[in-house]
């Protein structure tokens, strides 16, 4: 797997924030960010800026530091569960490919009288 630097990251903080960053670059994102403290400092930044704005209007409580960290959670525990189950479907996979295999071994067997 390779690692983005700061640069890199950089350019991503703004489809992060937009939820528009997907697969390993995701990935990379959010490994190099929570190991950046400036990083991470940057886009807490951008991410205030994003998201305070329309809440102030509102009135709302922001507690965006929390959010953030809690944004950055959620989105690792999503990318682990797909991860997971594309782990699980490529298990799925092979052994159903050893049944078959073992299936046809076994017809051919019967069928041919060939012993393997």
């Amino acid at each position: 797997m390779e690692y983005i630097d700061c640069n890199t990251c950089e350019q991503y903080m703004n489809a992060f924030i937009e939820n528009k960053l997907v697969g390993e670059m995701l990935w990379q994102f959010l490994t190099h960010v929570e190991r950046c403290p400036d990083c991470f400092e940057e886009l807490e930044i951008r991410y205030l800026i994003a998201e305070a704005l329309g809440r102030l209007e509102n009135g709302e409580a922001i507690n965006l530091h929390r959010e953030l960290a809690h944004k950055i959670k959620a989105t690792k525990r999503a990318m682990y569960f797909h991860y997971f189950n594309e782990d699980i479907l490529r298990t799925l996979e092979i052994i159903s490919m050893v049944i078959i295999v073992y299936e046809v071994f076994g017809f051919l067997s019967d069928f041919f009288g060939i012993v393997f």
